[in-house]
């Protein structure tokens, strides 16, 4: 005797095993992905991460867009000091 087939408690089923194969296939998937290694930080030169892995660029608008960024933080903090003594915070 076949008993009747609850549609909601199929569908509910069917959605709970989707999304458990989803969840093994992404795990499995990306278990391989390792992370880069450290890369070495070369004065004078930048580091793209733009396309996932790290590319040291020294080409001629490398060069100038480090040189401007340069300029422009030396410009935005020349008048900044700091005094040798810091001042304790008041109490309340």
């Amino acid at each position: 005797m076949v008993r009747d087939v609850n549609t909601r408690r199929t569908a509910s089923v069917l959605v709970a095993a989707a999304a458990t194969a989803a969840v093994i296939w992404a795990y499995v998937s990306h278990r391989g992905m390792r992370s880069p290694g450290p890369v070495p930080i070369q004065d004078g030169k930048t580091l793209n991460f733009s396309n996932g892995s790290a590319q040291v660029g020294n080409s001629d608008a490398d060069r100038a867009a480090l040189d401007a960024g340069v300029r422009e933080i030396d410009e935005a903090t020349k008048n900044i000091t700091f005094s040798a003594q810091p001042t304790p915070t008041p109490a309340k």
